[in-house]
């Protein structure tokens, strides 16, 4: 499956604190089930609605016909957040659902939560 693309992302983060995550996912290149690109996202926290950006480099890899494994590394966090998703690709609209991420440092979990994401281009 050709990943390749700008996918609209729109994610939550449920712990430590609860946030909300809108930006870009841009798949620039592919080898084989092998993919790298960027994800760009302003993140804001719904208590304090403070917001930020962060923006990193994604590799990853599609697992099978309908599931990817990817990192993205953000420029001011420490560990990179790992995603899984269900890939659906549709003539209408290609899709990432049931999307799960996770931050992990040395002690354990940092933060964690869910994404979906929505091709916007082809490559």
């Amino acid at each position: 499956m050709d990943l390749r693309g700008s996918w609209h992302y729109e994610g939550t983060q449920s712990s430590p604190s609860t946030a909300t995550l809108s930006g870009t996912l841009r798949i620039t290149s592919q080898t084989g089930q092998d993919f790298y690109g960027d994800l760009s996202v302003t993140e804001t926290d719904v208590g304090s609605g403070s917001v930020r950006d962060l923006s990193g480099a994604v590799t990853g890899c599609a697992l099978d016909a309908t599931s990817v494994d990817f990192g993205a590394l953000f420029t001011v966090e420490a560990a990179a957040r790992r995603h899984l998703g269900t890939v659906k690709m549709d003539v209408t609209m290609d899709s990432i659902t049931n999307g799960t991420w996770l931050e992990s440092g040395p002690s354990g979990p940092i933060a964690s939560g869910t994404f979906k994401s929505a091709r916007q281009s082809g490559p």
